[in-house]
Formats: structure tokens, sequence, C-alpha cells
């Protein structure tokens, strides 16, 4: 992929990311400098490449075990009800197998969130804590609010004793 076409995909995300959360461009200027890499980021284009959803998958270590933050999944309005999200989630997963990664983590916005993930086998109740990420907030901006879903890839994330998720860059 030439520059142009990686900088066309930053574009589009950010693009994306303002229409689906509304965060300030400051805040999403940050994740696009500090931390968007390019093959961290599934979607899925509509004719002539435009994202019309996406999802990106941070490395993170979790008791120096190798993890996927899922994060930022979105889809243009215009674009819902399609089951752009599921696929993507289900695209996470298989990636997440293939890299080795020990789990997939997430934080769900709301009840709603809490129940989509649960179809693809993540569980949990985990206060998260993320370490090394400078000033960026990964969780939702209230810490209270972080509680995170766990999805165990390998047989060695337990999610059964587990309290809460530390998670380290």
């Amino acid at each position: 992929m030439t520059e142009l076409q990686l900088h066309n995909k930053k574009e589009e995300c950010r693009l994306l990311w303002k229409e689906a959360f509304g965060d300030s461009d400051g805040f999403i200027e940050q994740f696009i400098r500090d931390f968007y890499e390019h093959d961290n980021m599934l979607c899925i284009e509509e004719e002539g490449g435009r994202i019309v959803s996406m999802l990106h998958i941070i490395p993170f270590k979790m008791e120096n075990k190798e993890i996927g933050y899922i994060y930022a999944v979105a889809t243009e309005e215009k674009s819902r009800g399609k089951g752009f999200a599921s696929q993507l989630i289900e695209k996470a997963i298989a990636a997440a197998k293939e890299r080795g990664y020990a789990a997939l983590v997430t934080i769900p916005a709301d009840e709603h969130l809490r129940s989509f993930y649960s179809r693809f086998g993540f569980t949990g109740h985990y206060p998260v804590t993320f370490s090394g990420t400078g000033n960026f907030d990964f969780g939702s901006g209230e810490k209270e609010k972080d509680v995170a879903l766990l999805l165990p890839l390998d047989g060695t994330a337990c999610a059964e004793k587990r309290k809460n998720i530390i998670l380290e860059m």
C-alpha cells in the first residue's frame, strides 16, 4: 500500500470515528499519531474503498501474556444493521488467534453492547486499568465505567478466577 493510501485510511478512520463517537479532533488525532497501526485496523469498505465499518485491535500485555484490546468499533450510521460489526468481531477473533494472543478484551459502552459481545463468547465484569499509555484514555473517560469483558483464546487467561484486568503497553 502506498503512503497516500495509508494516509487515506487514516483520514477515513478519523471521519468515521468522529461520526460514530463525536470525540474531539485532538483525541482522535492523538490516537492516530500515537497508536494507529494499519495492520491493527480491521475494516469493511464499500465500493471505491471507503471505510463503512472498523475496529482496532490494540496489542497489550496482561500478566505478561500478549492480548488484544478491541477498541473503537464503529459503523457509519447509514450502514448499521447490516451485520458489519459482527463480521469484524469474527475477523478480530480469528486474527487474535492467528497472532497467538492469549485473550481479547473490550469495554462495552452499555448493556446492549455487553449482550452483543457475549454472543461471541466474551464474559465477565472486570474493572480494567491501563498502564503505559501516557495520557491517552483507552477507557470510557470515566474510570468507574471501565468494566471489561474477556474472551480467553488459549486457556491461560482464566476468566473465572479474575477480579480485575491490568493492561500494559
